[in-house]
């Protein structure tokens, strides 16, 4: 269900600030201490998060993990690549285990991520994304359930900005969720969005999941619409070629929040929208 409006928990995580240094002692061991669930050393599900300079975004994702309800024994890992800002001190503070990839890219840093999680199935998510206190449970169990099915993803929201509000992400979503849905049918691993989606861990090995010719940049390409998948689609579509199932996880806790930055990058959502309009509704 697409939502015109925050829902409560994302609101009591935006009102929060992003920088560190703005929270007391007592809060800072506070979230140490819900965050330190996550240090499971025989998980069944592995958190993998990569982040590059994100000192004041990462805390909020932070803070949505730190208030899960699942009940499955679950480790965090952030692969860090090469940030120059505070984002290393942060997670030392909070005593998140981290490990540094210096090979510059997003899939560098997955791939990082795949190779040193300890989870049967591993979860990625990005660090300027909310997650909802049942996302681990929802996404997991779609696998759990399912020994078929290799590959699971979920919906997403925009957090409004200063320049967009809530409302009118609503509408973008909304005329988008047609492009999703064509696509769900026979391409759906363009649909799985590596701040949102999970898969085997060994199977993601085995298939050699996140290898592409050209590597992302975090922030990605300005007013692109790929033409092909990503390192994260290519996982999901390597999976799928290897004989498992992709499925969307279409409940409410597999809907999560994250930042508009990319739509900003594409000029705004009035070029976003034209670009993807383009692209999906009147390609030769």
């Amino acid at each position: 269900m697409i939502n015109f409006f925050l829902p409560s928990w994302v609101k009591n995580i935006i009102k929060k600030p992003l920088n560190i240094k703005q929270y007391s002692d007592a809060e800072i061991a506070d979230l140490k201490q819900k965050l330190a669930r996550f240090s499971s050393e025989n998980p069944l599900i592995s958190v993998v998060i990569p982040a590059w300079n994100e000192e004041e975004g990462i805390l909020h994702t932070l803070i949505s993990l730190a208030n899960t309800n699942t009940k499955y024994d679950t480790e965090l890992l952030i692969i860090d690549n090469n940030s120059t800002d505070g984002t290393p001190t942060l997670l030392k503070k909070l005593g998140i285990k981290t490990l540094v990839e210096t090979k510059q890219g997003v899939g560098h840093a997955r791939t990082c991520g795949l190779h040193n999680a300890k989870g049967k199935y591993i979860l990625t998510g990005d660090s300027d994304t909310f997650y909802p206190a049942g996302w681990i449970t929802a996404m997991a169990e779609g696998m759990i359930n399912d020994e078929q099915v290799y590959c699971v993803h979920g919906s997403y929201s925009f957090l409004p900005s200063d320049s967009t509000p809530r409302w009118q992400y609503a509408f973008y979503e909304f005329l988008s969720s047609f492009i999703i849905k064509k696509k769900e049918k026979t391409q759906p691993f363009l649909n799985t969005l590596g701040f949102n989606c999970g898969f085997i861990r060994q199977k993601g090995i085995d298939v050699n999941g996140y290898e592409i010719e050209t590597q992302r940049t975090f922030r990605g390409a300005a007013g692109v619409a790929e033409q092909n998948a990503t390192e994260d689609g290519m996982m999901a579509l390597r999976l799928q070629q290897a004989g498992g199932k992709n499925k969307a996880i279409e409940s409410n806790d597999a809907r999560v929040w994250t930042s508009d930055r990319r739509i900003q990058l594409d000029g705004g959502l009035k070029s976003a929208l034209t670009l993807r309009i383009k692209k999906y509704l009147f390609k030769k």
